[in-house]
């Protein structure tokens, strides 16, 4: 039976719901004076094809042995030097070239995500495909269809390609051969975010969170289900109030792993048994980060979150970035690194969640994707397919 799904962009629903909490005040956070103590400077820029094409992706660079591998989502893909922006070798991907004002440029390959493992590179794509390259010099090394979208990143271990679609399967690879080794088929809402979250490959499972509001971990080997555990249930009036995605990857730390859902809790969850170490009512769509002894997490409100990793306890919270769409923020130093929807770069003190830093990258252009570290800069990749390395000097 076809299953008729509504995608939402996650901007648009966050948006969205914030203007129906409220008729007065402000829709979002307006930037305000701080007193900096980190200054972020643009080491090089270079640009990628047309990034996002005016649609809502999280597609970020993969990072490997001093590389950096971007796409943009029309089939760009490109190597680049990490010290420099220069480039090693670009590859196209993508169906038929265009033809005269028809597809002028071609059709779109729809990229999704990218994640380097060794020698190879996976690509994930809206079109329903996977596609290894070869890392070295952009080759295609094998090519499979698959029964959906592809909307996060490809997770690549223990010899597999693992993705999660946008249909509700998950689908288990070969990663030498592209052979399908078997699927998973989990319920899908009528009314859905646009993403899915990425699974983590750990200790022979497959760990992911559903549009549902379960996190599900299954057997890597074979695909069969050991157990679930439900982080949200569906309540409120409207479709958007009873929003439950589980859009983030989860966080695994040792034989527990971290996971929170969209209008849900943040819950610390046993890897093998499922059983709930602790829960915390903090909803939110974005992945929570390791930072120390201490998990961060950005809400469905932009709120940026430090917590205790043993207990759940909050020692911290920033709300002076509200509804700015911040990104999982990257941990450089002394600092939580996030980007916002309107071109800015924030820096906040780890220790007391203050905002010390600022750069504005291009104005009013998207940053979606996470904030990532190689070496000692920090990768920022933007809608219009621009990529920053960034660096960072305490005042």
């Amino acid at each position: 039976m076809m299953v008729l799904k509504r995608w939402l962009g996650a901007f648009a629903a966050v948006a969205f719901l914030a203007a129906c909490s409220s008729t007065e005040g402000p829709t979002y956070a307006e930037l305000t004076n701080i007193t900096p103590e980190v200054n972020g400077s643009v080491v090089w820029e270079s640009k990628v094809g047309s990034g996002s094409e005016g649609h809502y992706s999280r597609l970020t660079p993969a990072i490997q042995d001093d590389v950096i591998y971007a796409a943009d989502r029309h089939g760009l893909v490109v190597a680049m030097n990490a010290a420099n922006g220069n480039r090693i070798w670009t590859q196209r991907l993508g169906g038929r070239t265009g033809i005269l004002n028809r597809w002028f440029r071609g059709e779109s390959a729809r990229i999704s995500g990218i994640t380097a493992a060794g020698s190879l590179l996976f690509i994930g794509s809206e079109n329903g495909t996977i596609t290894a390259l070869n890392s070295d010099d952009g080759e295609v090394v094998w090519e499979q269809k698959v029964p959906g979208e592809v909307l996060a990143a490809p997770a690549v271990g223990e010899g597999r390609v693992i993705s999660h679609l946008g249909s509700g399967y998950i689908v288990s690879l070969s990663a030498r051969t592209g052979e399908l080794q078997w699927t998973h088929e989990e319920e899908v809402s009528l009314l859905s975010l646009r993403g899915v979250s990425q699974p983590v490959i750990s200790s022979g499972g497959v760990i992911f969170g559903t549009a549902t509001g379960k996190a599900v971990v299954l057997l890597s080997a074979t695909g069969q289900l050991a157990w679930e555990e439900r982080l949200a249930t569906p309540s409120g009036a409207t479709e958007l109030e009873r929003l439950v995605d589980i859009d983030g990857s989860p966080l695994v730390i040792g034989g527990s792993f971290y996971m929170s859902a969209f209008n849900g809790e943040l819950v610390s969850l046993d890897l093998r048994s499922g059983e709930a170490v602790w829960k915390q009512n903090h909803g939110a769509w974005r992945s929570p980060v390791q930072a120390g002894t201490r998990i961060a997490l950005v809400n469905q409100d932009s709120h940026l979150l430090s917590i205790d990793r043993s207990n759940g306890i909050e020692l911290w919270r920033n709300t002076d970035l509200f509804n700015r769409s911040l990104t999982e923020p990257a941990v450089m130093g002394t600092y939580l690194v996030s980007g916002d929807r309107f071109g800015y770069v924030h820096w906040f003190n780890r220790t007391n969640g203050r905002l010390v830093g600022r750069l504005e990258l291009d104005e009013d252009v998207a940053i979606q994707g996470a904030v990532q570290v190689a070496g000692e800069n920090l990768i920022v990749q933007d809608a219009n397919g621009k990529i920053y390395a960034i660096s960072q000097q305490a005042r």
